[in-house]
């Protein structure tokens, strides 16, 4: 669904919205994992808590952006990029080959595949949390965040090249860990612009976040949420471990992991060219 062309911000304003997103994501955040906690503390099982979890924090993001849109910017959401999509298959398959692309490239690489011994219990709950809190409500809120409110309050303010770049930089600095070495920060950084540029540019051509928010998700399911883990040792909080006979940080990501590794980059970049090409097109049309 489009967003309204004739939305203007002014700089300020458009600072201004984006600065209330952030800060309604990290609100959100805190008090869903806080709820969810405190309902397993009261014996809630860990499976149910992990999806009660997740499905309160997206639905706490999006009900914001509906009353920020509603109450005080009196402009309808879609024109956040949040409503009804448009059908994409093209973008639903890109979100499971990206990650499965990576993974089966890594395989190229010297290295074994492990299983980490764990109860049934422990495996249900690692899904749980990696499915419904990691993927999907992750992704909805941070495409929401990133790529609905500031990138339009970005576009309307300025032109959709900044728009496209700034919060995309800005998403990859946020990403940066206390304690990382100068390379380290280099490398997190450009990875997280490279995928908030691919995200970017999907919502660009579809006029929705949810197509990049499937890819963030299902990226989140199997890279980052416990299912599979890819690097020079094992993690034992993983379900899967593909463990790399070497360390060289170009190919386990270094310090932030796997998704800062060239090959990650080189699927971003891949992906974000197929979708510049196709928003050319379609532009032409």
């Amino acid at each position: 669904m489009r967003g309204n062309n004739q939305t203007k911000f002014s700089g300020t304003k458009a600072v201004g919205v984006s600065i209330l997103a952030l800060c309604l994501l990290a609100f959100s955040q805190l008090l869903a994992l806080l709820i969810g906690n405190m309902l397993v503390a009261g014996g809630m099982s860990a499976v149910t808590g992990n999806i009660f979890t997740g499905i309160l924090y997206a639905g706490l993001v999006l009900g914001g952006v509906w009353l920020i849109c509603k109450k005080m910017l009196k402009i309808p959401v879609t024109d956040f990029k949040v409503g009804k999509p448009d059908l994409y298959p093209f973008w639903i398959i890109a979100a499971f080959a990206m990650p499965l692309l990576v993974i089966l490239v890594y395989q190229l690489f010297a290295g074994t595949w492990q299983q980490s011994s764990m109860e049934p219990e422990t495996i249900k709950r690692l899904v749980a949390g990696s499915v419904a809190y990691l993927g999907l409500a992750t992704g909805i809120v941070e495409e929401t965040v990133f790529r609905g409110v500031i990138m339009s309050s970005v576009e309307y303010a300025w032109n959709r090249k900044i728009a496209v770049i700034v919060p995309s930089v800005l998403f990859g600095c946020l990403h940066i860990e206390e304690g990382m070495s100068i390379s380290g920060m280099i490398q997190v950084v450009i990875a997280g612009s490279l995928v908030g540029i691919l995200f970017s540019l999907v919502t660009c051509y579809t006029g929705t976040i949810w197509y990049s928010a499937l890819m963030h998700g299902v990226w989140n399911c199997l890279m980052i949420g416990g299912l599979i883990h890819i690097g020079s040792a094992v993690d034992g909080t993983a379900w899967y471990n593909y463990v790399l006979d070497t360390d060289s940080f170009l190919l386990t990501g270094g310090e932030f992991g796997v998704e800062s590794s060239v090959i990650s980059i080189a699927a971003y970049l891949l992906f974000a060219v197929i979708a510049l090409l196709l928003l050319s097109k379609k532009k032409e049309a």
